[in-house]
């Protein structure tokens, strides 16, 4: 320090500013104890302690002091740009100023000046806890649906307890459904455009997807909520899954719809039911359908999946013709009528196989999706307009119904099933014969004449059997407003069959299910009261077609007009 070095008094003497020899023996030479002095009040507890260090020195500071002193702690917040860096080494100051937070005072090696305190920072590091992990952002989506409501108590995913039928579904809750879905649906995309050769990369995804689309079936008990699925545009996402490369997702969407349009869904509020076929029509669904069908029957016989698929296709056919029949017209403008024609051969298609019933074997099996087809082909065929019947008619499709009722001249239906699916047929059948183009199609296909083949089978006349019922049906239906059918009816000697069945020959109550045979056989008589009043009104009067008709009523002693007065 030199001669400008002072030393410090001790704790009890705080008045003297220097150490002054007594005048006899005072020098111009530095005592050595002094700096030891300095130093050892410098380093002690005290200062190490912010505690009030004697001050070296009694002058005031100087400027340079203090602009290297940061401001104290009272000033710290006033000016926090003069405040030193939290992680300076060294703040030289020449005097002490007060405590400052993680440091001490000292006389170091770089001079007198504040020291960082080292031992108490690393303490304070050890003590904080440690960083928290960044979440993903599929964690994150987790944790704000979790906290919007959405995770289950059971941990089966977001979506879980929707399935439970207990949950009240509202307008909130749906649209968090859906936005789940959608990221879902999205995420799965991602992936599979990022990584199409390892389907382990995103089959986490597609199970993620499923797990949302099971989710989503619970709004079929709120049909109320349907015109708020469709302003959400749910249902284009729904119909994107009927393509997706993984069958089963694309089956799963199939489900999904057909229990969304159930009729038992809807029949609460027709208006929602409406909205959804509509929307559906209106996003090109029945051609996205038609491929799907497409896709699924190539192996329907064989994987009971793809036979299920194939069920939920034609049940969303059935729910939206009886939603909005007018909904027939829709569908057959879809690619030019081929969804329509579809159902039409699958309806009709017989098996190549042989099916053992007892000690026959019969020509073909009527399975489940070919009886259900059937039931949907006799909807839109009593639904459609004039178009839809003409679509189905033509290019073949009453040679194709004709073609698979012919076995029926000879045998009586094998179950419930087939005989179910025979009466399918006939509707449709009857209905389509209200169209003039497809009666003449059916006359062409000598229709006539295959119907009172029926009639006239001995295997099946002595029983009031579906065929015999249905076959006298279509002939009302074909004769009904047409000279030319009936004229070339009487040709066929179809006046012998008519008054047989009009008479009650032939149909005997042997049937073990009596109730069921005395219906058929009321309906049989009715069917052939109409089929005579249709010869009258359109065979021309005085014409020797006509004068045949009148001679049956002469025959066995008036017997017939005995017959129509007891009725």
């Amino acid at each position: 320090f030199g001669a400008r070095t002072s030393t410090a008094s001790s704790p009890t003497a705080h008045t003297s500013s220097r150490l002054r020899a007594p005048s006899a023996t005072r020098t111009h030479t530095r005592d050595p104890g002094i700096g030891d002095e300095v130093v050892r009040i410098v380093e002690s507890p005290v200062a190490r302690a912010g505690g009030h260090t004697p001050a070296m020195s009694k002058r005031p500071a100087s400027e340079m002091d203090a602009e290297l002193m940061p401001p104290p702690p009272s000033q710290a917040g006033a000016s926090s740009s003069r405040a030193p860096p939290p992680q300076a080494q060294y703040l030289p100051c020449k005097t002490f100023q007060g405590a400052r937070p993680g440091y001490f005072f000292r006389l170091g090696a770089q001079g007198p000046g504040y020291y960082l305190d080292r031992v108490a920072r690393d303490a304070a590091t050890l003590a904080m806890p440690p960083p928290k992990r960044r979440k993903n952002a599929e964690e994150l989506l987790a944790e704000a649906e979790a906290e919007a409501g959405l995770a289950g108590s059971s941990g089966r995913g977001p979506d879980a307890d929707f399935a439970d039928a207990s949950t009240v579904l509202d307008e909130k809750a749906l649209r968090k459904l859906v936005l789940a879905f959608e990221r879902r649906y999205a995420a799965n995309q991602a992936a599979r455009m990022k990584h199409p050769d390892a389907p382990e990369k995103f089959v986490d995804s597609e199970v993620d997807l499923d797990e949302s689309l099971r989710a989503l079936s619970a709004l079929a008990g709120y049909p109320e909520l349907y015109p708020e699925f469709v302003r959400l545009n749910a249902v284009p996402s729904i119909l994107g899954l009927l393509a997706h490369d993984n069958s089963d997702v694309a089956a799963h969407a199939l489900e999904l719809l057909h229990e969304l349009l159930d009729a038992d869904s809807v029949e609460s509020h027709e208006e929602g039911g409406v909205a959804l076929a509509r929307s559906f029509a209106k996003e090109s669904g029945y051609e996205l359908l038609l491929q799907s069908l497409e896709r699924f029957a190539k192996r329907e016989r064989d994987v009971p999946e793809d036979a299920a698929a194939v069920h939920h296709a034609l049940g969303v056919v059935e729910n939206l013709l009886e939603i909005e029949p007018e909904q027939a017209t829709e569908l057959a403008s879809a690619r030019d009528g081929a969804l329509p024609r579809w159902i039409l051969r699958r309806a009709t298609k017989v098996s190549k196989g042989k099916q053992k019933v007892g000690a026959e074997t019969l020509a073909g099996d009527a399975d489940d999706v070919r009886a259900y087809a059937a039931e949907v082909l006799a909807i839109l065929a009593q639904t459609g307009g004039e178009g839809v019947k003409q679509l189905l008619g033509g290019e073949g499709g009453i040679e194709a119904v004709l073609t698979c009722l012919a076995p029926f001249k000879s045998r009586d239906p094998a179950d419930e099933a087939e005989e179910e699916w025979l009466e399918n047929v006939f509707d449709a059948l009857c209905a389509l014969l209200s169209s003039p183009a497809n009666r003449d199609a059916f006359l062409e296909c000598e229709g006539l004449e295959l119907m009172l083949l029926v009639l006239r089978s001995k295997k099946i006349a002595k029983h009031a059997s579906v065929a015999r019922v249905a076959a006298i049906k279509t002939l009302d239906f074909a004769l009904t407003n047409s000279n030319e059918a009936c004229v070339k009816f009487v040709e066929a000697l179809g006046l012998k069959t008519a008054f047989a069945a009009f008479m009650g020959k032939g149909v005997a109550a042997h049937s073990s299910k009596k109730a069921t045979s005395s219906t058929r056989a009321r309906e049989t008589e009715e069917r052939a009261v109409s089929v005579i009043a249709s010869l009258f009104a359109n065979l021309e009067p005085g014409s020797e077609l006509h004068d045949r008709l009148c001679a049956k009523f002469v025959e066995d002693d008036h017997a017939k007009i005995d017959r129509l007065c007891a009725k």
